[in-house]
Formats: structure tokens, C-alpha cells, sequence
């Protein structure tokens, strides 16, 4: 209850009771009696709103922190009554970021200043009542998202006081990137591996996993991790480390000098972050090591670039697509000093793939340090753009992908 509330019921009761008293005085029995019922039902009001938040808990939570970027997810608002005073009309709101839609849009308020959205629902609780209300959510973009701040409102039912209460505890959410089936790739195998691979491998290590994937009929009971299957909600399979090292390099390039406000170039890098989260997700269900690293700038690490070291231990596909979900559209440091530094890194006769968003135009220090690449490693360019354009570096294999279509309408990833 407010300051100012106070003070108007405070004013507002000695005038009625000045008002009472008078009455009485002048022998006026009806008015006085109106007078002490409007009394009486104004200091009902005062202690409703006085208590109402006392021994009143509500909890937000979200049935997992990190999703796909189609998952379904569901947002929980829980509120508990601890005492004999029930509640009525009690409203939590909460401050809901853009890039996430609720199915029943009812409780959606979309704010005019584009800084989010907010969500608004109304409880009616009796004495020592729980009431634990579920909403579907739908993530439409990748990025972390923070549901907060939230707050609770109670207005008395007399509509004489307001009531707020602040809740700080923020609610985090990773939405990885949209991962599509490829086309295509059975020619990206072939060129960089010499044949085509068979799925699987002949010898596992065992005690050397590298995440977990979701169960296919064809998986062993023993390969069956339950601590996942539980976290998941979804059967889990181990991902044994094969007994070599296969690695694959991965590159994902968005030159400084392009315009990253324009929707036509955000689009194109929007694809390019969708090839390299869908040859991830592939490899890793493959069992390959993947090293990953890009020029774009982090949420996560800031103007460094990320690290291309990932922790086996704590899932490689989820660690890969993380930091895919956390970069942003722009760039300040050219790919090729990214790729001249990690290069003495890079055992020979490795496996690189390097996806950019960059067009058919000369940039003779790139090519020059691609082809230097190639002399080391099998090595592949993705590029990301105009279909019809030919290739710029002799002696090096390139794909395409269409960066002409709308990355949100996309289905398949097919390279040409």
C-alpha cells in the first residue's frame, strides 16, 4: 500500500467520521448508521490491503533453460494463500522480451515502445489455496531472452486502496537456432572425406561421451542415459567419443563492412548461422569433434571472439549452439585474422569448413588465406548468397545456399 493511499483513507475516515459524529449529534439515526458501515468497510479494506501480500508466495519458472528453436516450451506462474484472508482479483504481470509469443494471446499486452511485451493474469484465491496456472510459449527467434522484472497488484474490493509488490528474480532462456535437415550433404561427405561415410562407427570409447542425442529405434537399452531422458522429457542416448579423434573445424564468417541493419544482410547471416547450427547438430550426432569459431560479436563473450575449444563433458552440441544463439549482426574483426591465428592450431590433413555471408567480391587477403588453408587442411567454402555467382578462389570446392529467401520460411537447407 502506497504512501499517498494512506494518507486519502486516513483523510478520508476522519471526515466521515467528523461526518458521523455530527449526524448523531442532530439525532439523524440513518445517515449515522451509514456513516459507521462505510467506517467499518474502509478499515476492512486498510487491513485487507495491509496483509494481503503477507505469507503470499508466487513462482515463475519455465520447464527447461534451454530449447530448439521450435520447441515447445510452457511458462508456470504458481501462487499459494498461506492464511485465513482470501484473495480477490489479485493481477501478476510480467515483462516479456520480443522473440517470444504465448498460444493464448489474451495475456500478451504488446507495449508501443518495441522494448517487450507484458504479461498480465488475474487470481482469485480462498484461505490456504495454491492455484498453479500452466501457459504454452513458442520462442520465434534465437537469442537469450529474461522474462522480468515482475510484480504483483491487489486492489481491495471496495476499490479504496492499491497494493504492489516487486518481484526480482529474473527468469533465463536460451533458444538455439533453427536447425534444418541438409540437402545436399552427401556431396560436402564425399569431397571431404574422400567417400561417403557410413553412419556410426566400429569402435566406441565407452567411458568417453560427448553428449546425448535422442533415441532412435535402432539404439542399444544399455546406450540409454536417464538422467537426460529426465531433464529433457524426451528418451536420451548417450554419444560415445569415437576410438580416434575425427574433427571437424567449423568457420563462420560475416565480413565487418556489410550493413548489418539492413534486412536483406541480416537475412543472409541468419541463413549462414542456420547452416552452421544444422552441420553441427549433424556432426555431433555423427560423434565428431567440432571446433567452432566466428568474427560476429558475442553477447557472451563481447568483442572477443569465442573460443573454439569446447568442454566434451558438458554436451558439445549444446555448448556449440549456445554460443550460435548468443551471437549478434555484426562483426569488428576480419575472418582471415581470425583464421591466420588458429592455422599452427590446426593439425594437418584436418577437416575445414568455412561458411561466409560474403559475396563474389575480390578480397585478396581472404582468398589468399583460404587457399594457404587448403594447402594444409580439406578444406570447403559455404558461401551464403547469389546463387548464379562463380567461384573466386581456384582450387578450392564451394558450395551455395540460397541467402535470397526468408530464413523464417525455410524448411530444408540445401547446398548446391
Amino acid at each position: 500500500m502506497g504512501r499517498a493511499d494512506r494518507i486519502g483513507g486516513i483523510l478520508f475516515a476522519g471526515l466521515l467520521g467528523a461526518a458521523a459524529l455530527a449526524a448523531g449529534l442532530k439525532g439523524h439515526f440513518p445517515a449515522l448508521a451509514a456513516a459507521v458501515l462505510t467506517l467499518m468497510a474502509l478499515g476492512l479494506a486498510y487491513l485487507w490491503n495491509r496483509f494481503v501480500f503477507r505469507k503470499l508466495t508466487v513462482e515463475r519458472s519455465l520447464n527447461r533453460q534451454f530449447t530448439e528453436f521450435d520447441g515447445e516450451m510452457t511458462y508456470t506462474v504458481t501462487v499459494t494463500n498461506r492464511k485465513l484472508l482470501p484473495i480477490l482479483g489479485l493481477r501478476v504481470e510480467d515483462s516479456i522480451p520480443n522473440g517470444i509469443e504465448f498460444a493464448d494471446s489474451s495475456v500478451l499486452t504488446i507495449r508501443k515502445d518495441g522494448a517487450g511485451n507484458s504479461f498480465r493474469d488475474y487470481f482469485q484465491l480462498h484461505w490456504y489455496e495454491k492455484v498453479r496456472r500452466v501457459y504454452e510459449i513458442c520462442p520465434i527467434k534465437r537469442g537469450r531472452f529474461q522474462f522480468g522484472p515482475s510484480s504483483l497488484h491487489y486492489s481491495d474490493p471496495f476499490g479504496f486502496f492499491v497494493n504492489r509488490k516487486d518481484l526480482t528474480q529474473p527468469l533465463q532462456l536460451i533458444v538455439f537456432p533453427k536447425v534444418l535437415p541438409v540437402e545436399g550433404i552427401g556431396a560436402l561427405d564425399t569431397y571431404l572425406f574422400g567417400s561417403k561415410p557410413q553412419e556410426g562407427w566400429i569402435y566406441t570409447d565407452p567411458l568417453n561421451l560427448v553428449g546425448t542425442r535422442p533415441y532412435q529405434m535402432t539404439d542399444s537399452a544399455q546406450m540409454i542415459n536417464w538422467k537426460a531422458t529426465a531433464r529433457h522429457a524426451q528418451m536420451q542416448v548417450n554419444v560415445e567419443k569415437p576410438s580416434f579423434d575425427q574433427e571437424v573445424y567449423l568457420f563462420l564468417d560475416h565480413p565487418p563492412e556489410h550493413d548489418w541493419w539492413q534486412s536483406a544482410i541480416h537475412n543472409k547471416l541468419e541463413i549462414g548461422i542456420i547452416t552452421a547450427a544444422s552441420l553441427i547438430h549433424r556432426y555431433s550426432q555423427r560423434g565428431f569433434q567440432i571446433q567452432f569459431q566466428s568474427n560476429l560479436v558475442s553477447r557472451l563473450y563481447g568483442l572477443k571472439t569465442a573460443p573454439v575449444r569446447v568442454d566434451p563433458r558438458h554436451g558439445q552440441r549444446t555448448q556449440l549452439l549456445t554460443n550460435l544463439a548468443l551471437l549478434q549482426s555484426f562483426s569488428v574483426k576480419a575472418m582471415e585474422q581470425i583464421l591466420n591465428r588458429e592455422l599452427p592450431k590446426i593439425r594437418p590433413g584436418s577437416t575445414v569448413i568455412v561458411i561466409t555471408t560474403r559475396e563474389g567480391q575480390k578480397n585478396q587477403a581472404f582468398e589468399h588465406t583460404i587457399a594457404k588453408l587448403a594447402r594444409r587442411c580439406r578444406t570447403v567454402l559455404i558461401r551464403v548468397g547469389d546463387l548464379e555467382m562463380e567461384n573466386t578462389i581456384k582450387g578450392i570446392k564451394e558450395f551455395r545456399v540460397d541467402g535470397r529467401v526468408g530464413w523464417r520460411e525455410m524448411e530444408t537447407l540445401e547446398l548446391l
